[in-house]
């Protein structure tokens, strides 16, 4: 029932050019004074206007409509703050955004404060510009972050961003992308262009997308890497030493090339990048207990071997306690590696198309085993959740048993019911070995990728290593189409490098 398939897959005179960059710029300026609705500029945007219920400060409505409303440059600038926060999963909530200049009115007479209601009588607030937005994060579910405090709270407490880690990065973020932020609330940031005020606001149309439009990703696997070793043997010729020697660019030299020319490669990372030495007690494991961990410089292996995102979700990820696993997720945030894993959905967009991860360990992070009716419950509420975000679902799974060349009975029946609840590619780690994979229901199952640039081993006895890859075509964003799967088989050298073999 297991099969693999291969498959192969006038110049302009200088006057008339300018003349042409100068009405481009002219258009692009009145473009980007228009207004837009946010919703049909940014689809994974939540709306929860709070003016235009009684659940505000003045306990009136205000608003007669819950649009979102933004000068269209604003809102250029708020979807690149929402792409970036979807690819760690989460999603920009909207409280309020544009404001008639009769509503400040009404709002100043409630709170005469300056510290938190720009008063009317000096001029147009920011919000009546159109180039002021109040706004929270949420993850997957919708459930809003911790912050400091609720929406509206007119206290001191407000003013405490840099005490909060989820404010501080919802700051980080929209400074990036030219908002500033205000001293006395945490949810207010304003775009650093200024607009000339309007008492009439009309909305300009949103952007079509043009009927039919093609748009085909492809996505390579890699099985296991570890990007370090276990610290008990620092032997001669351990990774740390390849590293010291090498240079970061050695370690995928010789499949770089291939995995450059897809539009995303995943890998399983088998352990951690951290400085910290705390560690877990994994005696029942016996001798078969190691503890992985690397320098967190080693992101840049990474980044030069073209590894775009990494599952966390496997039982090393945990081998320095807690502590390692968050400064393993900092690291790679900080290099700008997507990662997933558990309790961390993430979302990675290309050309336009929103890929859904999911990343899920039925051994346990020890090895201890789950309870398996509650994972797959958690696991179908993730599928069903990512659905109607993405345009494509990838489960990473870290299951079977080590060096068995075919799947468990669990495996089979895990990877199904993937498939069945609406994963469109379930990949598959943990054997070490490789493992057959499966065409259920049209999608691959992929068993096990085996190790890839393994730091555990220098020279392990099996050798045999893969790239899977494969093509999805989408048109408007759809999947229509899931080309054959494309094995480039490797093998593994006695120096942490792959290579193909043909």
């Amino acid at each position: 029932m297991f099969k693999r398939f291969t498959a192969i897959f006038i110049t302009l005179s200088l006057i008339f050019g300018l003349t042409a960059q100068v009405r481009a710029a002219d258009t692009a300026v009145k473009k980007k004074t228009d207004f837009v609705d946010i919703q049909k500029i940014i689809s994974t945007v939540d709306l929860d206007i709070k003016y235009a219920t009684t659940d505000n400060f003045t306990r009136t409505k205000l608003y007669d409509s819950p649009r979102a409303l933004l000068r269209r440059g604003t809102a250029d600038k708020l979807k690149k703050v929402a792409d970036e926060v979807g690819e760690k999963g989460y999603r920009l909530k909207i409280w309020d955004a544009y404001r008639s200049p009769d509503v400040q009115f009404k709002m100043w007479n409630f709170i005469p404060d300056t510290r938190y209601i720009a008063n009317p009588y000096k001029g147009y607030s920011n919000h009546s510009r159109g180039s002021a937005i109040d706004l929270t994060l949420v993850d997957i579910q919708g459930n809003e972050l911790a912050m400091p405090t609720g929406f509206d709270n007119f206290t001191a407490e407000a003013a405490k961003v840099n005490e909060n880690e989820n404010a501080t990065y919802l700051k980080n973020v929209m400074v990036k992308h030219g908002f500033k932020s205000l001293a006395t609330e945490w949810w207010h940031f304003e775009d650093k262009d200024i607009y000339k005020p309007t008492d009439f606001v009309q909305v300009s149309p949103s952007p079509v997308l043009s009927q039919n439009q093609e748009t085909a990703i492809s996505i390579s696997a890699i099985g296991d890497v570890t990007l370090g070793q276990d610290q008990r043997f620092l032997y001669q010729g351990s990774f740390d030493q390849y590293y010291k020697l090498k240079g970061p660019e050695y370690f995928f030299s010789g499949v770089k090339k291939i995995l450059s020319e897809d539009d995303l490669t995943i890998a399983n990372l088998e352990g951690t990048l951290t400085e910290a030495t705390q560690k877990p007690d994994k005696s029942s494991q016996g001798n078969r207990a190691f503890f992985f961990k690397g320098n967190p410089h080693y992101t840049a292996i990474l980044k030069d071997g073209s590894i775009e995102a990494v599952n966390l979700a496997n039982n090393h990820s945990m081998d320095f306690m807690n502590k390692g696993f968050t400064d393993t997720v900092s690291t790679l945030d900080h290099g700008g590696i997507t990662n997933f894993g558990d309790e961390t959905i993430a979302i990675y967009e290309k050309k336009g198309i929103k890929i859904g991860l999911i990343g899920v360990n039925p051994l346990g992070p020890l090895e201890e085993g789950v309870n398996l009716e509650n994972f797959r419950s958690k696991l179908k509420l993730n599928i069903r959740t990512l659905k109607a975000r993405t345009s494509l679902i990838i489960v990473s799974f870290h299951w079977g048993t080590e060096n068995k060349y075919n799947p468990t009975e669990e495996q089979v029946k895990l990877g199904r019911f993937a498939v069945e609840q609406g994963a469109d590619l379930v990949l598959g780690h943990h054997p070490h070995v490789l493992q057959p994979l499966e065409i259920y229901q049209g999608k691959c199952i992929v068993y096990s990728l085996g190790n890839f640039v393994f730091g555990g081993n220098s020279n392990p006895w099996y050798k045999d290593t893969e790239i899977f890859r494969q093509q999805y075509s989408f048109v408007n964003g759809k999947l229509v189409e899931i080309g054959l799967p494309h094995i480039i088989p490797c093998r593994l050298t006695s120096g942490f490098r792959p290579e193909p073999t043909k």
